[in-house]
């Protein structure tokens, strides 16, 4: 493998999933385990070296080289937000075609499916949790955990300060 981790599954993106890109839908959290001797990170980590100097900089790693994969195997190039693609004068940045040379990744570790997931981490982002949703992850990502109150651990007392 060259990336193990967990795509995200939680519920914050439920009321607009349907609108969101398929290379974020599939991106490997950044909270994975990257294998540094695999020759397909080597050269998404070497296009991101490439790339800071441009707009796709401003895109996380993570998603990044799921846009790089995503474009390789699929074609699909992502959409930048316009004003992403000015520069200081206000000009339009052209970027080069990076498709020929993603699709030669592709082709080449397509068939070892590169990109693997494990239960033992899972990335809810920002998802409210109560513990009973918890399954085998060991590794949480982007959770919001809340435990129920115990009445013999805790005592409250509720003050009201306006009515």
């Amino acid at each position: 493998f060259a990336v193990l981790g967990a795509q995200y599954d939680g519920d914050k993106w439920d009321a607009f999933y349907e609108d969101i890109p398929i290379s974020l839908l599939h991106h490997t959290n950044g909270n994975g385990i990257y294998n540094v001797s695999h020759p397909l990170l080597e050269r998404l980590t070497g296009q991101l070296e490439v790339e800071a100097p441009c707009p796709y900089n401003s895109i996380p790693y993570d998603y990044r080289m799921s846009q790089m994969w995503v474009e390789g195997t699929l074609g699909i190039v992502p959409k930048l937000a316009p004003k992403i693609m000015l520069n200081e004068e206000g000009v339009n940045i052209t970027l080069s075609d990076n498709t020929p040379m993603f699709s030669k990744w592709a082709n080449r570790w397509k068939d070892e499916e590169p990109y693997k997931f494990t239960k033992a981490i899972h990335n809810y982002a920002a998802t409210n949790l109560i513990p009973r949703h918890l399954g085998p992850e060991y590794v949480i990502h982007g959770a919001k955990l809340y435990s129920p109150w115990n009445p013999a651990r805790t005592q409250v007392t509720l003050v009201i300060s306006e009515w």
